[in-house]
């Protein structure tokens, strides 16, 4: 370039860039590449596969637990649940039993096929005890475990020994089937948690059944859901519903309150803490698990420092002058502890059968509330007690139980049938079949049978109306599982060897 000659502009030099002739070849090899990109693209892509929702299911399982008795009980008869509609039960009478559907449109927890009357009875009739609780007590349980004699007491309440209690102390193939759909029921409204409400709330029920309960008491909702599970011989370590009861289990531990009196389980009210130390106690009682050992130990410890020191109850509040309800409920926790081995000082026995003795009438054929009366649903309550505390007028308890039994059990009398099941029955009392064979049957006719609610009860009992659905459905259950849940725990022995 001449010195002289003008010097091109910045406009003039780009343009000699991007149009002159030497860059006319890179363009052209940049648009045959997009060009070639863009045509293998359709040959390359890989089709998405649709994402499945991953499934989790904790479970708390031990290498030897695998194929246990409770899981062989129920995969072996799942397929044929709904397919036998009319069995003959213990009694050798045809019993019709129809096997209800769920709502498709309501939300399910732990959703399975409902139980038939025939399927429940030949699983029971043919599944050996193999992983039962006598054989986890003579293993030790779970790992670290020690043997526990308990342990065998609680046999009957699984495989061959459970069918052969029902048959023998009057139960029935359609009473059976009645058991397992109040366990689904329950089980379908169990909370995320691993928690019960009476309220029904927390559990995907979003209103799908009516009568709800009012009491606030988290504990006592799990715990006397617990029991039936626990009454039908599964356990957090087998069974059908481990999964159900370990949750269960791990709730009421988390709620429990230590204080310089023991640990407190009863969210503001001793009901919710004898149920739920119950509910621990048993499930002590049936593995040995000995992580279990000082929840039951510190909530005995509650319990006892919690009694009324004068008249010898319990009621609402520690301390308080004692009912008899909440009375049994202490009672019926502390008996299963003393039998899981747990310690129970007999100071706290004395003071029961002092309560006892304090609102009986008739020299122990009727008991009241709070003072001395002649009340249905307190006579079977404390009737019930006094054969816990082995007292030693046997003559004196049967006359009253066959004042309660005569007129035959109350179509509304959840509470009252109960404890008055449970009494009869440890008793041996004449009017136990006539009694028994009418209340059965009327619970089984009564439990709901369409809809959300299939599984469950409702009762019109002013007694426990405030535990709603969920208090009638557990206390339904547990009166149908008296045929092998109390035996031997509270047999004839008592009243030989005494508390």
């Amino acid at each position: 370039m001449d010195a002289t000659e003008p010097e091109p502009s910045l406009r003039s030099r780009c343009e000699r860039i991007v149009f002159g002739r030497k860059v006319w070849s890179i363009y052209g090899s940049l648009v045959i590449h997009v060009l070639t990109i863009l045509a293998l693209v359709p040959w390359s892509a890989v089709p998405s596969m649709p994402k499945r929702p991953m499934v989790i299911d904790l479970q708390f399982i031990d290498a030897d637990d695998v194929g246990d008795a409770g899981g062989v009980l129920i995969d072996a008869g799942a397929e044929a649940f709904l397919e036998a509609d009319t069995a003959t039960d213990a009694t050798g009478l045809s019993a019709t039993v129809e096997s209800p559907a769920l709502d498709v449109t309501a939300p399910t927890m732990h959703s399975r096929p409902l139980p038939d009357a025939a399927t429940v009875m030949a699983a029971l009739a043919t599944t050996a005890v193999t992983g039962s609780p006598s054989a986890a007590g003579e293993a030790g349980g779970r790992a670290g475990a020690i043997p526990h004699p308990a342990a065998a007491a609680y046999a009957s309440r699984q495989g061959s020994a459970r069918g052969q209690s029902v048959a023998q102390n009057g139960g029935s193939a359609a009473s059976e089937a009645a058991v397992e759909r109040g366990l689904e029921w329950l089980a379908r409204h169990q909370a995320a948690d691993g928690s019960w409400r009476f309220d029904l709330s927390g559990c995907q029920c979003n209103g799908g059944c009516s009568f709800p309960g009012t009491v606030t008491s988290t504990t006592a909702a799990t715990g006397i859901a617990l029991l039936p599970f626990l009454g039908a011989g599964s356990t957090h370590e087998q069974g059908k519903h481990r999964a159900t009861v370990t949750q269960g289990l791990y709730y009421l531990m988390s709620r429990m309150q230590p204080t310089p009196r023991g640990g407190d389980l009863g969210e503001g009210t001793m009901y919710g803490h004898g149920v739920a130390t119950l509910a621990l106690a048993e499930a002590l009682g049936m593995t040995g698990d000995q992580m279990l050992v000082s929840y039951v130990r510190d909530a005995v410890r509650f319990s006892e420092t919690a009694q009324d020191l004068h008249g010898g109850g319990w009621r609402y509040l520690p301390g308080q002058a004692g009912d008899t309800t909440v009375t049994a409920w202490q009672l019926a926790a502390l008996k299963s502890a003393a039998l899981a081995g747990v310690p129970v000082p007999s100071p706290t026995i004395d003071g029961v059968c002092r309560f006892l003795d304090r609102v009986q009438v008739r020299h122990g054929e009727g008991y009241g509330y709070l003072a001395p009366q002649d009340r249905p649903c307190t006579s079977a309550v404390g009737l019930l007690c006094r054969i816990y505390t082995a007292w030693p007028e046997v003559a004196t308890i049967d006359r009253g139980l066959a004042r309660l039994a005569k007129p035959g059990p109350g179509p509304e009398d959840v509470y009252q049938n109960y404890y008055l099941a449970q009494a009869l029955l440890l008793r041996g009392h004449p009017a136990w079949k006539r009694w028994n064979a009418r209340n059965r049957d009327l619970l089984v006719a009564r439990q709901a049978t369409w809809g959300h609610e299939a599984g469950s009860w409702a009762f019109a009992d002013a007694d426990t109306r405030p535990g709603g659905r969920l208090g009638h459905t557990a206390l339904a259950v547990l009166t149908l599982e008296v045929y092998y849940r109390i035996l031997p725990l509270y047999g004839e022995a008592v009243a030989e060897t005494g508390w």
